[in-house]
């Protein structure tokens, strides 16, 4: 029985694969603008928020600087967190530097031996997060107008995450065994740093790109504005649109604080986009169940966090005022990322022919 319902979801996935590519021929217009938009976000978003804290984390955890980061505070990584001291140093990172940077700092510690399956599939629970220069920039100055929402999405996220850590540290625990080594640092680590961003960001960009396809599909049906008519929230096509790709968020307008905690949560969990980013960085390296699973957690608990953060951060009056902003703020980092982009691949293309000149 368990086979022929596996068969039927595969006759299954090819109709609606063949449906898919049918709206993408007769709407090819939409499609074509939407995968545009997408390409914009990368390079105006993704890009400038990611690349960097992605390359410095391959540096820290390369060069074994996480071990000595990690020292003066393994204290309250022990008693607080209950987690190994060595760790806090990449669980705060992972706080600050983007989505898929925790996943890639575990796995890099997975298979240099530091830690077990077991430990970097709790970790991953609680080492997931927009960084800084995504939500307040972005989020707080181009959704809002005002860098202080982002500050509240970005803290009730983070807090969140320590709440699920000081958790799931206890039910789940955690160990390490850091061999002694002495922290250097060489032009090869910086290279491969950089070149190991390059392509985990080449990844990322790619799954943008096609869920920027899901949703014109989505649109060419009018699912999204459906939603939000039933549902009667009023311009929230973008708030659906971000539980599949998150950056779609930016595309949101005249949004009142009263979206504050929506978009705390939408950002806690994510959207499929990124789930799937992470599951293409880890691939078989440990188990993701736990993730999944404590992810619908971790966006309630910013949710409810967001909402004290406001009565802390905000006044009443600023609450009460902003139903319809205008907002002057347009992000445009899109020849700074294009020449990123060709540096790094001069650089690749630099590092072959040292090899080539090796051998």
């Amino acid at each position: 029985m368990k086979g022929y319902i596996k068969e039927l979801g595969y006759y299954l996935l090819a109709g609606l694969m063949l449906w898919y590519c049918w709206i993408i021929i007769v709407d090819s217009i939409n499609i074509r603008e939407g995968i545009i938009q997408s390409v914009k976000r990368c390079m105006d978003i993704l890009i400038p928020s990611l690349f960097a804290f992605m390359a410095a984390s391959g540096i820290i955890v390369r060069s074994g600087l996480y071990a000595i980061l990690s020292r003066p505070l393994g204290f309250l990584a022990k008693w607080v967190f209950a987690m190994p001291g060595e760790l806090f140093s990449v669980f705060i990172i992972s706080n600050v530097a983007g989505y898929p940077v925790g996943a890639k700092l575990l796995c890099e510690l997975t298979e240099k031996g530091s830690i077990d399956k077991r430990t970097a599939s709790t970790m991953l629970c609680f080492c997931c997060n927009a960084g800084p220069a995504f939500i307040s920039g972005t989020i707080g100055l181009a959704v809002f107008g005002d860098t202080r929402i982002g500050l509240i999405v970005l803290l009730s996220c983070i807090i969140s995450n320590f709440m699920l850590a000081a958790v799931m540290c206890r039910i789940r625990r955690s160990s390490a065994s850091f061999k002694e080594q002495k922290p250097h640092i060489s032009a090869d680590i910086l290279t491969e740093s950089v070149l190991s961003a390059g392509r985990s960001l080449l990844d990322i960009c790619l799954l943008v790109v096609f869920f920027s396809t899901v949703m014109s599909v989505l649109a060419h049906y009018g699912i999204l504005s459906e939603m939000s008519i039933r549902l009667g929230i009023p311009y929230a096509e973008p708030i659906f649109a971000s539980v599949l790709e998150i950056t779609s968020i930016t595309q949101l307008e005249n949004a009142s604080f009263g979206y504050i905690p929506v978009i705390c949560g939408i950002c806690s969990f994510g959207g499929l986009c990124v789930l799937l980013q992470i599951i293409v960085v880890v691939k078989d390296r440990f188990s993701l169940k736990p993730f999944l699973l404590t992810r619908p957690a971790g966006a309630m608990l910013s949710m409810l966090n967001s909402l004290w953060l406001c009565r802390l951060l905000l006044p009443s009056d600023i609450q009460a005022s902003s139903n319809h902003q205008q907002i002057f703020v347009k992000v445009n980092n899109f020849v700074p990322s294009v020449c990123l982009i060709l540096m790094i691949f001069l650089l690749k293309i630099k590092k072959g022919v040292a090899f080539s000149k090796r051998m």
